[in-house]
């Protein structure tokens, strides 16, 4: 029922008429120090993609390669993850591990949903507006981070939002949510561009009201931008217009590539203050209106204003 070729977040494999099993797998790299801290952002990234179709988790197995003199932190690393895993209301069942120079670690998950309710995320609709859940900027904030520039106060904000499951509530999945996806290694403006792949689909973002992590400016400025950020930006921004006031540090954020980001809904219009009052209530207290889609004709699909 989904699969790579739309680029979806995760695959969906029809079981029976009212049941169907999602599965995804994601493994990084350490983007902080701590250990613990590190399990618990691979495993709610792993998981944020089986949220991301509007399912829940069931099982997931660790992926694990590690130095063989560094058991101790192997041990909280997979601490971190083991409680995530259980928070998300799923069973964490063994897994496999291997010996290696670069510490990484991951899950691949297992999840259930109804075939009618998942939700896809090339699927919006003309009019809906788009709703982002996590500030942007933990791709900037962890290359800051191995600069050793980062400051503690930036820092245990995106460890928050990093730790944060995306579960969204059963209340806000039946409001009419046609969109859905998170957003992750290829920033607002990649994950964006797969939402629009249809029905002569564009987007209008405002630039004011899509939340960051504080103090961005200042590591922009230091040089503190991910490769994999730049690589978004020349791949992405042919299909992106911005107001000529906007400038070059407003509009590297929007293609951060971010890890344990948050989700971006397109829904329906009367219904987005609803969504967010219940994202609130959630604890996702920097969820923001950000945008609209529309239909466009021609030319780039994408307008930051």
């Amino acid at each position: 029922m989904a699969g790579f070729e739309k680029y979806e977040d995760a695959a969906v494999y029809r079981l029976s008429e009212d049941q169907a099993i999602i599965f995804t797998l994601d493994v990084i790299t350490p983007i902080v120090d701590d250990p613990y801290t590190f399990g618990q952002i691979a495993a709610v990234n792993a998981l944020s993609d089986i949220f991301a179709m509007g399912g829940n988790p069931l099982m997931a197995l660790n992926i694990v390669a590690f130095p063989g003199d560094r058991l101790d932190d192997l041990e909280l690393v997979l601490k971190g993850g083991a409680e995530k895993v259980a928070e998300a209301g799923a069973i964490l069942a063994g897994g496999h591990t291997i010996k290696d120079k670069e510490p990484k670690y991951g899950l691949a998950v297992v999840g259930l949903i109804h075939p009618q309710d998942i939700i896809y995320n090339d699927t919006a609709q003309d009019g809906d507006l788009l709703i982002l859940t996590k500030p942007l900027g933990t791709g900037i904030l962890s290359t800051a981070l191995k600069g050793d520039v980062a400051e503690p106060m930036a820092l245990k904000e995106a460890i928050f939002w990093m730790t944060k499951l995306n579960q969204l509530s059963k209340e806000l999945l039946k409001l009419p949510i046609h969109g859905l996806t998170d957003v992750t290694g290829f920033g607002l403006i990649g994950h964006l561009s797969e939402m629009l792949t249809k029905n002569n689909l564009g987007a209008e973002l405002w630039m004011n009201d899509i939340p960051v992590i504080d103090g961005l400016d200042k590591y922009i400025s230091l040089g503190m931008i991910p490769g994999g950020t730049l690589k978004n930006k020349e791949i992405y921004s042919c299909s992106v217009e911005k107001k000529p006031d906007i400038n070059q540090e407003q509009e590297i954020i929007l293609y951060d590539a971010q890890t344990s980001g948050g989700l971006l809904l397109s829904i329906s219009p009367e219904q987005a203050e609803k969504a967010k009052e219940l994202l609130f209530q959630q604890g996702f207290t920097s969820s923001q209106i950000i945008g609209r889609i529309l239909k466009v004709s021609s030319g780039r699909k994408i307008k930051i204003i």
